[in-house]
């Protein structure tokens, strides 16, 4: 070994690794065919990672059940100018990081989809409380 056993744990760990790597392939297995146990090993772990796989894709399917029984946004209509208007109000608001942008010279389509966006988080935000 390479460094020095600080404790008690680690004195019985560096014995019994030193005594499991010294001990013969027929002692540690036992009389058991090694192909054998190498197969049952296989097997387990084979098994495991189904159960893995099943219990991921259970959350998966309940995450996405979730997802799709929260009622989709409906999309509201405005107007450029309301949409400016709320922009204008809501760089005034630390949540959001309007600040460096000049609304003013945002075409109508931009406008309003920069409206959606900042309704959408609000509205999910508010769901959220």
């Amino acid at each position: 070994m390479n460094t020095k056993p600080t404790n008690e744990f680690d004195n019985f760990i560096d014995a019994f690794v030193e005594e499991l790597i010294a001990t013969p392939d027929d002692q540690v297995f036992d009389g058991h065919d090694p192909a054998g146990v190498q197969a049952k090993g296989l097997d387990l772990l084979r098994a495991a990672k189904r159960s893995v796989s099943k219990s991921r894709l259970a959350a998966a399917k309940a995450g996405y059940a979730a997802l799709k029984s929260t009622p989709a946004p409906v999309p509201q209509t405005v107007s450029a100018d309301e949409a400016r208007s709320f922009l204008a109000q809501a760089a005034n608001d630390n949540r959001f990081t309007l600040a460096a942008r000049n609304l003013g010279e945002l075409p109508d389509d931009e406008a309003i989809a920069l409206y959606t966006k900042i309704k959408s988080l609000v509205s999910r935000e508010e769901g959220d409380k």
